[in-house]
């Protein structure tokens, strides 16, 4: 299977489960992808693995920015953050939300293979934090702690809104995300660093 090919069947499978429910057919994904149903099942044998599999490219965006690393923690944050807050915030991204929280007690399936995936981004970003804690530019703390609390802030209330068809201005998104980080830099700066 080619790279495009396979990059369009991710993609229909994605918008098909946004917008259809994990309980969408697989031959509605073939449709939208152009390829047949029989594609499908010899590349990825299964619904939920093609679901794993789309789901596993969102986060491998994440995991490319997290795993770069730029010599600046205060960048490498940034450069997550921003690429997090796109993907969380994008009409994709909310579609996945609600139909998650909708199918997830039908499908429990679904929600421990949602759960297993977006550790990889919270175990990458937690490995960035433990290294910026061994150099001394954080105080040491539990770094997957510290990870679990930074996603909660970047989606928070901005997430609920959007979720309830509330505008969220871009140029604000960009300077809240910047006071996401510095707060964040500033709970975990190292002994006698801290602004008061």
């Amino acid at each position: 299977m080619t790279a495009d090919t396979r990059a369009r069947i991710l993609e229909a499978a994605l918008d098909t489960f946004c917008e259809k429910g994990y309980g969408a057919c697989v031959d509605d994904i073939a449709r939208r992808a152009g390829v047949v149903k029989q594609t499908l099942y010899h590349h990825y044998g299964s619904k939920e693995s093609l679901f794993r599999e789309a789901l596993t490219g969102l986060v491998n965006v994440l995991l490319v920015d997290l795993v770069a690393r730029s010599g600046s923690l205060r960048e490498d944050l940034l450069r997550f953050a921003e690429s997090f807050q796109a993907q969380a915030m994008s009409e994709q991204g909310l579609a996945l939300h609600r139909m998650l929280v909708a199918e997830s007690p039908r499908f429990p399936e679904l929600a421990q293979t949602v759960y297993e995936t977006w550790q990889l981004a919270g175990t990458e970003l937690a490995r960035l934090l433990r290294e910026a804690m061994a150099r001394g530019e954080m105080r040491q703390d539990d770094p997957e702690f510290a990870a679990d609390m930074l996603i909660s802030l970047l989606t928070g209330t901005q997430r609920d809104m959007r979720l309830l068809g509330m505008p969220v201005a871009c140029p604000r998104q960009s300077g809240r995300i910047t006071k996401i980080i510095d707060c964040f830099l500033q709970a975990y700066a190292p002994a006698g660093a801290r602004k008061s």
